[in-house]
């Protein structure tokens, strides 16, 4: 497998097809052709078939180029803090955080953190836990934030609180008239399922329910909490999930509602320590801290 090779696979992948990729490399459409010949030969499998003249990925070329790009853009990153480098301009913070956390908590720490630093340049990503875990493993964040987030090495791991589970409800929906949701009142209830992530296993409300033999139907699963709440507004299911996206949904349509027995997340962030002493990722770590103990749900 070279370079070229996959240089001309992302290039047909991004322009949809071989003149196009070979306009891009500079090269001839039967060099692109060759290229990606030899490609599937090295990979043992097809990455694309012609439809009807067209050039259309294969299942295994649409999961092999994932990857592809992956690399390609952590190339691309290399080349834009090289450039800050030439620049001297590589005060850079890179963060990575959970969806909720990323809409919810950080633009307020944000704005706070801009008065102490003004220049420093912000990168944001939101992902579930299982990429943010290898962002922070490959060197690509300095700073993660999420619930339940594992020990890692090389990273110093942060308490930020513990919040309990809600349940979120359609607003005309009939248990929204209760102040409190028991495991008993989900009795052949629609409810979300949340996808195992990685390290994290969204079990315990599930487990809870079958060991009580609460019988559910789970016709949706989900692997962030934006689309359990859009989905709940819809009045297609409802949700025990975490607590921090009803801010921006509560005005659409759901209700929120303690639920018992207790089901308690607690919530961290890893700094990266490979980079010595960061004044600025300590201050963003100490404001992420202070903002969670203004939100409304979170003990200390």
């Amino acid at each position: 497998m070279k370079f070229r090779q996959l240089e001309a696979f992302r290039h047909i992948m991004i322009s949809g097809s071989m003149v196009g990729a070979a306009t891009q490399m500079h090269i001839t459409q039967s060099a692109v052709s060759r290229l990606i010949s030899d490609l599937e030969y090295g990979l043992n499998f097809k990455l694309f078939e012609r439809k009807k003249g067209l050039l259309v990925p294969t299942p295994a070329g649409l999961q092999f180029y994932d990857s592809v790009e992956e690399n390609f853009l952590g190339l691309e990153r290399l080349e834009n803090i090289a450039e800050d480098i030439r620049k001297n301009d590589a005060t850079r913070l890179r963060i990575t955080a959970t969806h909720s956390i990323a809409t919810i908590i950080l633009p307020k720490v944000l704005e706070e953190f801009a008065k102490k630093f003004p220049h420093t340049r912000i990168a944001l990503h939101s992902h579930r836990m299982s990429q943010i875990v290898m962002r922070m493993q490959n060197s690509s964040s300095d700073i993660a934030i999420g619930s339940e987030m594992p020990k890692l090495p090389n990273m110093e791991r942060i308490y930020l609180g513990s919040a309990r589970q809600v349940c979120i409800l359609p607003q005309n929906h009939p248990l929204a008239e209760k102040e409190v949701i028991e495991a008993s009142d989900l009795y052949n209830q629609s409810i979300i399922g949340i996808m195992i992530d990685g390290p994290v296993k969204w079990t315990a409300l599930y487990d809870m329910l079958a060991e009580q033999k609460i019988p559910i139907r789970k016709h949706y699963e989900i692997n962030n909490s934006h689309t359990a709440y859009s989905i709940i507004a819809q009045g297609l299911a409802i949700g025990v999930v975490e607590p921090l996206a009803h801010e921006l949904w509560h005005p659409r349509c759901v209700v929120k509602r303690p639920f018992e027995p207790a089901i308690t997340m607690n919530y961290y962030c890893a700094l990266q320590t490979r980079q010595g002493h960061r004044p600025d990722l300590e201050h963003f770590a100490n404001l992420v801290k202070q903002q969670f103990a203004k939100t409304e749900g979170f003990e200390q």
